[in-house]
């Protein structure tokens, strides 16, 4: 709960906005920056580590080797 806008410090009066902690001005302005579905790539880069390789690389004590 906010009781000013994080973005630009104004007062805020309605409930959602409150919650959210962005006016209905500022929360338009960012909104298109922040996609609530990520799309996963097409197609992945030759040679290009995955999450999933560098976490289970982790897993294994270290650098995993990419050659």
């Amino acid at each position: 709960m906010y009781s000013k806008c994080q973005k630009c410090g104004r007062k805020l009066t309605d409930p959602e906005s409150i919650e959210r902690g962005y006016g209905p001005e500022c929360w338009g302005s960012i909104l298109p920056h922040y996609s609530i579905e990520q799309e996963e790539p097409e197609e992945s880069i030759p040679g290009q580590m995955t999450i999933e390789d560098f976490l289970e690389g982790l897993k294994n004590g270290g650098e995993k080797d990419m050659s």
